[in-house]
């Protein structure tokens, strides 16, 4: 058998060209545990997912579902009727619609979508794009509201 050594540059240029989602966990079983700040993706219709541990950026493309996060550097949700149960991220954005997001503390939320109920207990600002949306939190966040029929309690 013969064996072939590459320099240590062609490694580092192999790496350095392999696509976003090579570590990505894609459309994990009923539950999966995050390592080292894994990103997720979820693209099944009709899923229902726990992840343990700390994720990265955690993306939404389907519906219908529910996903239970222990914690996510960024959460994305582009599906429609879609749950989302989490304990800490730094960012949300929901570009879908009829989403329902119960978060315990978000530090910047983008609500783009229309008809999205987003509760928790801190939400640090909520940028709001879409209409009737409503944000139910424990604080008063800092709100930018460019869509119309939104709404804090």
């Amino acid at each position: 058998m013969r064996r072939f050594h590459l320099p240590l540059s062609c490694a580092l240029l192999a790496l350095a060209v392999l696509p976003a989602w090579a570590g990505t966990l894609t459309d994990p079983a009923s539950g999966a545990t995050c390592t080292d700040g894994q990103d997720v993706l979820i693209t099944r219709d009709g899923f229902s997912t726990v992840l343990e541990g700390a994720c990265g950026t955690i993306t939404v493309r389907a519906s219908k579902g529910s996903v239970n996060v222990d914690e996510a550097k960024a959460i994305q949700v582009i599906g429609s009727g879609v749950t989302v149960l989490n304990q800490k991220t730094q960012s949300l954005t929901v570009d879908g619609s009829d989403n329902t997001l119960n978060m315990t503390e978000v530090g910047a939320a983008v609500v783009a979508g229309d008809r999205n109920l987003l509760l928790g207990t801190d939400y640090g600002r909520v940028h709001f794009r879409g209409k009737d949306n409503t944000v139910n939190s424990s604080n008063k966040p800092e709100t930018v509201d460019e869509g119309s029929g939104n709404k804090v309690m």
